[in-house]
């Protein structure tokens, strides 16, 4: 197979999508000169696919891993998208919309949320309906609802274009249509990558690849519990500054942008690598939205999709060297939250390859067999 030597490259990263493009630009920022492959196109997969909501959903189910990597990946967010803004022209609209949590009396609100959210620093409001609907006008709902002020949302096809463009300008080389097909080493340190379009001399590589991480680790020899789990999506249009806040109910929610356009999710579903999209999805998304958002009723409905998330343990990522393959690393498993976890995940992730400070122990989220069996159930 002919060999394409990208020379003086210190790192290349396997994988385009939010978490691949946070990490080339942090790790460029660090001085290092990256190259970026992607097997389809950038940024088409998850990180477009989702809702944008920057904070783990129905919180108090996760483990404090997942909560301690989410919180800090949220306080980077207003700082990345300003930057992202001032250097690219590009505004990714991060919206300190703030979230409002329905009861439910399949997913209540647990009767200890104030406190537990009060212990993470969260300054949670419990309303009763009728502060509820005057939160947000057309609300309906007859249970208490849990207002978290501090969750934010990012238009995460802006989000990606900015990241890009920025990308570029640090001298990022991107090459979409390019898929890895193995990897190869000598005396176990990594040499390199073969790829659809050849062979890649490569001394540190970082696999990016989202739901599809653990198949391509696959020809490591090593398990990566990392599964494809769907999520369908609906797109409406409504009335700019008619839905003022996200809201939530079960398992579904509903993010409004600033245009108008609100954002109605999500399913998971346990399908392998399937992106098709079912008419009970359909059906059961709209009627959510109906429901506790009237005015949606009158809303056209423009796009149903579906995307690939990366389904983990707890949703909590591995991020970090691959033993036995020196040179080689995994940032991926970030499950419903890579968006929000990106920006955290890049600085661990420049921390592991340059020595950068950690702001968080990076050790929960090391890969090896210690981690805990794959669970697909969804807390959120």
């Amino acid at each position: 197979m002919e060999t394409w030597d990208i020379v003086g490259q210190d790192v290349v990263l396997v994988g385009a999508g939010a978490v691949g493009l946070v990490s080339a630009m942090v790790l460029a920022e660090a001085g290092m000169r990256v190259t970026l492959l992607e097997k389809g196109r950038v940024g088409q997969e998850a990180s477009w696919a989702g809702g944008g909501i920057l904070s783990p959903l129905f919180p108090w189910r996760y483990p404090p891993e997942l909560l301690r990597l989410s919180g800090y990946s949220m306080d980077l967010y207003p700082q990345l998208a300003a930057e992202l803004q001032r250097h690219t022209g590009i505004d990714p609209e991060w919206e300190p919309s703030g979230l409002i949590i329905l009861d439910d009396g399949a997913q209540p609100i647990p009767a200890d949320a104030l406190s537990w959210g009060a212990a993470w620093g969260h300054r949670w409001v419990l309303e009763g309906e009728v502060a509820a609907r005057e939160r947000q006008p057309g609300l309906r709902t007859s249970a208490p609802a849990l207002w978290c002020p501090e969750v934010a949302q990012i238009r995460n096809p802006r989000l990606l274009a900015a990241l890009v463009a920025r990308c570029r300008q640090l001298g990022v080389l991107i090459r979409e249509g390019v898929a890895v097909e193995g990897f190869a080493q000598r005396k176990g340190r990594l040499i390199g990558v073969e790829t659809t379009q050849g062979s890649l001399a490569a001394g540190r590589v970082i696999v990016t690849a989202g739901a599809w991480t653990g198949r391509l680790l696959g020809h490591t020899g090593i398990p990566m519990a990392i599964e494809p789990v769907r999520g369908q999506m609906l797109l409406l249009q409504g009335q700019p500054g008619a839905l003022q806040h996200i809201l939530m109910r079960n398992t579904h929610y509903m993010v409004p942008r600033r245009d108008g356009l609100i954002l109605v999710g999500s399913t998971s579903e346990a399908v392998g690598f399937d992106k098709g999209v079912t008419a009970g999805a359909r059906a059961a998304l709209l009627a959510f939205a109906q429901e506790v958002f009237p005015p949606c009723r009158s809303y056209p409905l423009l796009r149903h999709w579906a995307g690939l998330r990366p389904g983990s343990h707890a949703s909590v990522p591995y991020i970090g060297a691959i033993a036995g393959w020196e040179g080689l690393y995994v940032a991926a498993g970030h499950f419903r939250y890579g968006l929000t976890n990106a920006p955290a995940t890049a600085q661990l992730l420049t921390h592991a390859l340059v020595g950068q400070p950690a702001a968080i122990d990076p050790s929960p989220y090391w890969p090896g067999p210690e981690r805990k069996k794959l669970d697909l159930s969804d807390p959120g």
